[in-house]
């Protein structure tokens, strides 16, 4: 069923005029991430792909769409994106396995210190309950925060903490991935 997620994603990628577009990278000793965005025409939609794999708990797929602009006027403005994300998980916990996906709805922000413009700040949160799940799945949380330098213009590097948990029916609720780790992210 991942392959299928990665061939909508690469089909995704391939339509229409892209403006700009990042790839991020970010792992630990047990999981890794990478999404792919790029914008639509005006820039302010953005569309993104991702697969987040833990090597003892399975791995999670998802597309997104999101509505992108600055939250206030002036240059020490945060970048703000509300939407969501369409995530299936292949859950596997040892004795226990699962699978099912999820609507979520939330957003994200990345903001630059003026003080320190090299240094920042950013954060997601989704949450897909039982009412926009399907398959076995129950429901969906997974929130992130992290500080980010950068190192060029066009890219910048990160620590984090993720949190992410998948509940599906007849089993008990398993954590895909939670903790530290750290990233990098290419602007073009």
């Amino acid at each position: 069923m991942t392959k299928n997620w990665l061939l909508i994603a690469c089909l995704l990628m391939s339509a229409g005029n892209t403006l700009a577009e990042s790839l991020d990278f970010n792992l630990n000793n047990d999981a890794a991430r990478l999404t792919f965005s790029w914008d639509a025409r005006d820039n302010k939609l953005t569309f993104d792909a991702g697969w987040l794999h833990h090597q003892d708990r399975g791995d999670v797929a998802h597309v997104g769409l999101h509505l992108v602009d600055f939250a206030a006027s002036g240059p020490a403005a945060p970048e703000v994106g509300i939407g969501g994300k369409l995530f299936y998980v292949d859950g596997d916990t040892g004795p226990v396995s699962a699978s099912g996906g999820a609507l979520g709805l939330g957003g994200f922000f990345r903001y630059n210190f003026p003080q320190a413009d090299r240094f920042g700040i950013r954060g997601q949160l989704y949450f897909a309950p039982d009412v926009v799940a399907f398959g076995d799945s129950k429901g969906y949380l997974e929130a992130s925060l992290g500080l980010t330098y950068d190192v060029l213009r066009d890219a910048d590097i990160y620590i984090g903490a993720r949190y992410v948990k998948a509940e599906f029916e007849n089993t008990p609720d398993m954590t895909i991935d939670s903790g530290l780790h750290i990233g990098l992210r290419l602007k073009f």
